[in-house]
């Protein structure tokens, strides 16, 4: 498998009143073209922030501090993300990497009819583009997400919620890109819509071999789409392989913990145990292992958490990375 996209040592800092916080820290890890892969996480693990930084929107009074994000395109020639130039950038995004935000109906712009999102985005990037072109594109695209073309002749606020996202979506793919991260694509909708855009990624992804980056804090619904999958907490990648293999047999503490929270079908939901304490406060790291104060083999002293300083991520095979140094003891 050719990669696509590898992200090594990257750090992003936000200044507070307080002091510095550090929201993504030292992330390492590499996307291979033509996978989905899932990176969750509570809310305020840093997943919008590592996708951020990704797509270079970092603002003050964030920053990014060190690192690489290596993208490879068609061609095979890596570019640094973090090396090119606003205008550099600016070229490579929607064309070759875009982005679907959560909360769509703050993306949309309320004065303008769906019909010229499209057409202002296709000519920002090729003026001699011509409306028929972009609107013949749009509607094929309206075709793949289940949508109706009327709707390119309506206003947003006209649109539902489950609309106005597959609208976004079908305004990701409308110039072809090579990578497309969804950012919480399913927030704030009802779970059999967010059933229905998640068969719709899925057929998309199947058709065209798109990459995507999943990133959601529902664990229930990333298993049935992604091929790989990261764990995010307190800023860091804890674990990252195949979904099978994480969901199935995990390596972490923290990952088992979201594994026993999550409700099932088949057994007693009494059953289900949610993980004790809260994440820490990014200003007031915990001493060693972040995960420590919470981690059910600190508290059966089959670890010592303070004294764990796992910087890199150890290889467990089969792909498999795990930040936790007593991994083979997580059942």
């Amino acid at each position: 498998m050719k990669p696509i996209l590898k992200i090594r040592h990257l750090c992003i800092d936000y200044e507070t009143k307080r002091g510095t916080i550090r929201a993504c820290d030292d992330v390492s890890f590499t996307i291979y073209r033509g996978e989905i892969v899932g990176i969750i996480g509570e809310s305020g693990s840093g997943k919008s922030t590592l996708a951020s930084g990704i797509l270079k929107i970092i603002r003050p009074p964030g920053r990014i501090v060190s690192g690489k994000i290596l993208y490879y395109p068609s061609d095979g020639k890596c570019v640094d993300l973090l090396q090119l130039s606003v205008e550099e950038f600016a070229k490579l995004r929607w064309t070759n990497i875009t982005t679907v935000f959560q909360a769509a109906q703050n993306v949309l712009n309320p004065t303008m009819r769906i019909r010229d999102h499209f057409i202002e985005t296709a000519q920002a990037h090729d003026p001699h583009l011509s409306k028929e072109v972009i609107l013949k594109k749009a509607k094929e695209l309206f075709k793949e997400v289940r949508l109706e073309e009327r709707i390119l002749n309506c206003y947003p606020h006209q649109l539902s919620g489950g609309m106005k996202q597959r609208t976004i979506i079908a305004l990701s793919l409308l110039l072809n890109p090579d990578l497309l991260i969804l950012d919480e694509p399913t927030t704030a909708l009802d779970v059999i819509t967010q059933w229905y855009i998640l068969n719709i990624l899925r057929r998309i992804h199947e058709e065209t071999g798109i990459t995507m980056i999943f990133l959601t804090h529902d664990i229930s619904i990333i298993g049935s789409i992604v091929d790989r999958i990261a764990v995010m907490y307190c800023a860091q990648i804890v674990e990252y392989g195949k979904v099978e293999d994480v969901f199935l047999r995990p390596s972490h503490p923290y990952t088992k913990g979201l594994m026993r929270a999550v409700p099932s079908l088949w057994d007693d939901t009494s059953k289900r145990e949610a993980i004790p304490g809260y994440p820490p406060n990014l200003l007031s790291i915990p001493k060693g292992c972040r995960f420590g104060p919470r981690c059910y083999l600190a508290r059966g002293g089959l670890c010592d958490a303070e004294k764990q300083i796992q910087t890199q991520m150890i290889s467990i095979g089969n792909e498999r990375y795990s930040l936790c140094g007593c991994w083979k003891q997580v059942k």
